[in-house]
């Protein structure tokens, strides 16, 4: 029995199809995370929820204090510290060559325990170089007494610019693995 020419056309075309792979994204995907975002838009890691109201944030994103990347889920084993990293692309206003940063940092249990609370964590700063204030970091630090019930913790943070109208809020989690 002979098939027609565009029966055997169809299933030429159905088995090469599905030898296929279709992928689609929107904006850029950073090699190293799932993250996908518009170029015009920040990279924002870890689940950082943040403002940004007159600096432009350019990539957010918590890291330990050896340097490596924490998990996208945000547990960590609290023997180390976590950094949270902040890169500002533009928006500080510079006065004699300098940037004058705020930053505060509060750490609330999941409870509303509140471990840390510190207004300012640059108040006895003299400035820093523009360059300098591109990437901005705030460490928290929490232990967890051994055979703890599994936790999380709230970390909420702002960042501003003492000579300018620049402000920089958020929070993030940690959970205990």
């Amino acid at each position: 029995m002979k098939l027609p020419a565009s029966i055997l056309l169809f299933l030429s075309c159905v088995f090469l199809l599905s030898s296929c792979e279709f992928n689609c994204s929107v904006g850029q995907k950073d090699k190293n995370s799932s993250a996908v975002s518009r170029e015009d838009e920040p990279r924002i890691y870890n689940n950082i929820n943040l403002k940004a109201t007159g600096l432009k944030v350019e990539k957010a994103y918590l890291i330990f204090e050896n340097g490596d990347g924490v998990p996208e889920n945000n547990a960590v084993d609290f023997t180390s510290p976590v950094k949270m990293i902040v890169k500002i692309d533009t928006g500080w206003v510079v006065k004699n060559d300098k940037v004058m940063i705020g930053a505060s940092e509060k750490i609330i249990s999941e409870d509303g325990t509140v471990l840390l609370d510190k207004p300012d964590l640059f108040a006895d700063d003299s400035g820093v170089s523009p360059q300098d204030a591109k990437a901005i970091s705030i460490w928290a630090q929490i232990r967890l007494r051994e055979g703890s019930p599994p936790a999380s913790f709230t970390i909420s943070f702002r960042i501003w610019d003492k000579n300018g109208k620049g402000t920089i809020e958020g929070n993030y989690k940690l959970y205990s693995k």
